[in-house]
């Protein structure tokens, strides 16, 4: 039995990728095939091996190759580790923060349907926190973006996370200090411009489709949307190892489910609402898409 709970859930005899590629068909990218491919052969030593010898006892070793894929829960805690440790040596030891944008619960099915709105997400929350800088502090910051398509319910969730210098570098090259944002001037500005870049990424006849969400998603956030930033304590290095951990982090970790009986999962995840640890239970065929 393959010890990895992850790949039973995809790969055992009750098949539900399989079930699943024919239920979706197209809609499935051709990216998240590849991935999905990739982590089922992760591991096999059919797929290549190194072969150690022990030069005292002579024991035989096989240690397969792994995937590196972006998918596999093992291969992707290991390349997250090393992709925040080599962050921490490369960017500048100062103080930075940890920004979150998100968008209105009712846009969600927009960026699902309309994908190539979802590097705009990225690029347009960057351009926010630029200009802000250049703007108030007339600093060019540093800023490493990364895009979540998930949420702790591994639910489609599309949200920015944000790794920002609170200072920048001035016209001369010289280093200038600046902690401060203003969170509810941004999200206000963060609002405006989600909305606009929609209806300018769409057709018009898409537009007048999704006109009733967008108007929704404007009344239904009088301070805008989400916008989260707070400082962070303790030593630079360790803020920038959490904060790169947490960027590049897979969709689920294996340590969350907690039960898989063949058709349904049991896993936990952290409501925001409540700041409670919860558990949702959900059917395999569904808990992907």
């Amino acid at each position: 039995m393959e010890n990895n709970i992850l790949k039973q859930i995809f790969f055992d005899k009750h098949n539900h990728w399989d079930h699943f590629q024919k239920k979706h068909g197209a809609k499935i990218r051709p990216i998240v095939r590849k991935e999905i491919e990739k982590f089922r052969g992760c591991g096999n030593p059919k797929n290549g091996f190194k072969l150690f010898v022990c030069e005292g006892c002579h024991d035989v070793r096989k240690v397969p190759y792994r995937c590196k894929g972006r998918f596999c829960t093992t291969c992707s805690v290991g390349e997250s580790e090393e992709w925040s440790r080599l962050l921490t040596e490369e960017v500048l030891q100062v103080n930075h923060r940890h920004v979150i944008f998100t968008i209105d619960e009712g846009l969600r099915d927009v960026f699902l349907l309309h994908r190539h709105l979802l590097k705009d997400l990225m690029d347009e929350a960057a351009r926010l926190i630029m200009d802000f800088f250049k703007k108030k502090a007339k600093v060019t910051p540093g800023i490493i973006s990364g895009l979540h398509t998930f949420g702790s319910r591994v639910n489609f969730n599309p949200h920015v996370h944000m790794l920002v210098t609170m200072g920048g570098l001035t016209k001369k090259g010289e280093w200038k200090q600046y902690d401060y944002l203003p969170f509810e001037m941004l999200r206000k500005q963060w609002q405006t411009v989600v909305l606009k870049f929609i209806r300018r990424g769409v057709s018009e006849k898409e537009k007048k489709r999704i006109q009733p969400r967008l108007q929704q998603a404007f009344h239904n956030n009088g301070k805008g949307f989400y916008v989260h930033a707070p400082k962070q304590e303790g030593n630079v290095k360790e803020q920038l190892r959490y904060i790169g951990r947490y960027i590049r982090r897979p969709a689920i970790g294996l340590n969350r489910i907690e039960a898989y009986d063949g058709q349904k999962v049991t896993f936990t995840y952290h409501d925001k609402t409540g700041g409670k640890e919860k558990e949702r239970n959900d059917q395999c065929r569904g808990i992907y898409l």
